[in-house]
């Protein structure tokens, strides 16, 4: 692991912030991979794609049980489905609630045509 420094978010706060040896904010994070799914790290934000050991990070949380590794992911696949399927339902409502203002419009129109119509016909101004 890489060091770390802490220092104090303020005077009058308990918190603090830690920091890689490179000097960016280490932050907590949770892992969605099939091999840690849900597990929490904390990690430098310099620490994607790189090499281990060369900026901060550290696990939080014990490994993910085999039954879990095995469950999690495609709980999580299915998840993934139905919060895309439950999109395509929006956007395919908002659709039809657009068809249907449409023809409630040229309903409005055909109303309005029919009234001019019959009115022309009986000798009616309006």
């Amino acid at each position: 692991m890489s060091e770390i420094s802490t220092s104090k978010i303020s005077t009058t706060s308990s918190r603090t912030s830690r920091y890689c040896a490179c000097g960016t904010k280490i932050i907590r994070r949770t892992s969605w991979t099939d091999l840690n799914p849900g597990r929490r790290f904390d990690a430098c934000d310099k620490n994607w794609n790189s090499r281990r050991g060369v900026h901060y990070f550290e696990w939080v949380d014990n490994e993910t049980c085999p039954r879990g590794k095995e469950v999690v992911p495609g709980l999580l696949r299915r998840l993934r489905a139905m919060e895309e399927e439950c999109r395509a339902k929006e956007e395919q409502l908002r659709a039809v609630e657009a068809k249907k203002k449409e023809l409630q419009q040229k309903l409005k129109e055909m109303v309005q045509e029919k009234k001019r119509f019959w009115n022309g016909i009986m000798g009616k101004d309006n």
